[in-house]
């Protein structure tokens, strides 16, 4: 029987953890410029949950150092781990991002980089309307997506299997207005400005990068 799409990030995910930290501090992306999008939008000491934190850097640390109280997500024990060894000032939770739960309207700000597209594309519009919901009233959430429309993606990611699901462009912006969300900005970058070698996992791929608020009145 083969592993279901989740079982197969975890797995990945749990086993390049090394790699992954070293890859992820040299490649180039507008995560932090992102970031600071809702760092900007938000209060003082904002509270900003995280899916998908990884090893906690660069973002959960960058929060952090900002000032924000920051709940951070990751489906890896070992991400977690080593998540919690970097930034031990966040709260964390271990798991699937489509069971995490939080109150309706108790979160300041909410971003999701490199995650969004490990989920089933079937159960990503129900992900962003639960991100809606948790925000405040003029939070915003930053994310990126993949920019191909496959339901299925199974591929390698430092040598181990990896598994992805993907709208197109358009219908990724239609998923996000869908949910409720006011499209601030929309950008479809090359990874790394398209200087990666060839070698790199990221190299010649294309994401699209989305600034979104919930609305004032919503």
């Amino acid at each position: 029987m083969s592993e279901a799409p989740k079982e197969i990030v975890e797995h990945a995910y749990d086993h390049i953890a090394d790699w992954y930290l070293d890859w992820v501090g040299g490649q180039p992306s507008p995560r932090e410029r992102y970031t600071n999008k809702v760092l900007e939008n938000a209060p003082a000491s904002p509270r900003v949950l995280e899916i998908g934190c990884g090893p906690g850097v660069p973002i959960t640390r960058m929060l952090l150092d900002r000032g924000a109280e920051v709940v951070a997500n990751d489906i890896s024990t070992k991400q977690i781990s080593m998540a919690k060894a970097r930034c031990p000032q966040a709260t964390f939770v271990l798991g699937d991002m489509a069971a995490l739960s939080f109150e309706p309207a108790s979160l300041d700000g909410v971003v999701s980089f490199f995650t969004i597209f490990h989920l089933p594309r079937a159960e990503q519009k129900g992900m962003l309307s639960n991100i809606h919901s948790w925000l405040k009233p003029g939070g915003m959430f930053v994310l990126n997506l993949a920019t191909v429309d496959e339901e299925e993606i199974h591929g390698e990611f430092f040598g181990h299997g990896m598994y992805w699901s993907s709208y197109g462009v358009e219908d990724n912006k239609e998923m996000v207005s869908d949910a409720g969300f006011e499209m601030l900005e929309v950008e479809v970058l090359e990874a790394g400005d398209g200087k990666l070698e060839e070698s790199d996992p990221d190299y010649g791929v294309k994401f699209m990068w989305i600034a979104a608020r919930k609305k004032a009145g919503a």
